[in-house]
């Protein structure tokens, strides 16, 4: 992780941010803008400070057309290397992408206006990218994925598939909170748990949801995790979690294995189940359009039709779905004969009244 700047102004900038990881993003994009300004404009943060809007401006757009690259990351290897004598490596600063640099303007410019010298960049930042890179999950993917997995790898991937969070608020989801609501749902008979809660970084309240497999795998490994936080990991553990499990799984897949794409499926997953756009959006925390007791009828109308929905859809290891189908079918003939029977005794009365009539 960055390590912040030693500067009062600085320092002043990042306690207004409002969570830790807008925090954390700042620290890294300013690290990243302050380090090519020094070496390619030696230029200090001082001096920069001294500048007008306009300069900056002129600057941070130079930076934005440079391709700039991230920092090298520096870690210990496994494997000692025979030409060196440490087993310390460096990774070579990769060229980073156009959200990245996005990201790295929005820091630099959340500064100035802390400097009281607002940035104009409508119309000059880099476009958006798509993410057009990464492995879309397909149906039974995630449940092979699950298979290969250890209790905690099991309990990550259910309750991923289960809630649709992006993996900041994942990983920072509470081992008592977890483990209050799984002992009141056992006390009161639930087999699905439903609570509100609010993304963090948009501020969007939505609806968490654990159903039947998050439940149990996440009993499962909170019986043995030795730590007082439910998954103890980073986002690099994760994703390389992610691509180990798919590997593992033998999954062909089509792009990078990014654990925000469970999100992508969780919400694709409620459209097809037949939950209303405004439902699915609730679920997963993006913004909707509200006002007083929007969100209180949606979760009505989710908490009544998750349970019929779940196995045709939302469990990514289903058991009951055929025997469903099965017994719907079976239900649907015999209300059909029971119809048929009941025409054919009304129409043998008819017929009886009047033969009886004529004679």
């Amino acid at each position: 992780m960055s390590k912040q700047i030693n500067d009062k102004d600085v320092e002043g900038w990042l306690s207004e941010c409002r969570t830790k990881s807008t925090r954390e993003a700042y620290i890294y994009g300013s690290n990243l803008f302050f380090s090519w300004l020094l070496k390619e404009k030696s230029l200090s943060l001082d001096q920069f400070k001294q500048l007008s809007s306009k300069e900056i401006k002129t600057l941070l757009l130079q930076y934005q057309n440079s391709e700039p690259r991230g920092e090298g990351r520096v870690y210990k290897s496994k494997h000692v290397h025979r030409d060196t004598k440490t087993n310390i490596r460096v990774a070579k600063p990769k060229k980073l992408s156009k959200n990245a640099i996005n990201m790295v303007l929005t820091a630099i410019q959340s500064f100035c206006m802390y400097l009281e010298k607002p940035l104009l960049l409508k119309g000059k930042r880099v476009n958006q990218e798509d993410d057009n890179h990464s492995h879309y999950f397909a149906n039974g993917d995630l449940g092979k994925m699950f298979d290969v997995c250890d209790l905690k790898g099991k309990a990550i991937i259910a309750t991923a598939c289960s809630l649709g969070w992006e993996v900041s608020d994942f990983l920072a989801l509470d081992r008592k909170l977890i483990e209050n609501h799984i002992a009141k749902a056992e006390s009161e008979g639930k087999q699905f748990i439903y609570f509100p809660t609010t993304r963090t970084k948009t501020h969007v309240p939505r609806l968490a949801i654990l159903n039947p497999l998050a439940i149990k795998s996440l009993k499962e490994w909170l019986a043995i995790n030795p730590t007082n936080t439910l998954f103890d990991m980073t986002k690099s553990g994760i994703t390389k979690f992610m691509i180990s499990t798919a590997k593992k799984a033998n999954l062909k897949t089509t792009g990078n294995v990014r654990f925000h794409r469970i999100r992508a499926w969780v919400f694709n997953s409620l459209l097809k189940a037949g939950f209303s756009e405004p439902e699915a959006k609730y679920i997963v925390g993006k913004g909707i359009p509200h006002s007083d007791g929007t969100y209180l009828r949606l979760q009505q109308g989710i908490e009544e039709k998750y349970p019929q929905y779940y196995e045709g859809y939302l469990n990514i290891k289903p058991q009951k779905v055929m025997r469903v189908v099965d017994d719907r079918f079976k239900r649907d003939s015999e209300e059909r004969i029971n119809r048929l029977e009941a025409q054919l005794l009304a129409m043998q009365r008819t017929l009886k009244q009047l033969l009886e009539q004529k004679a």
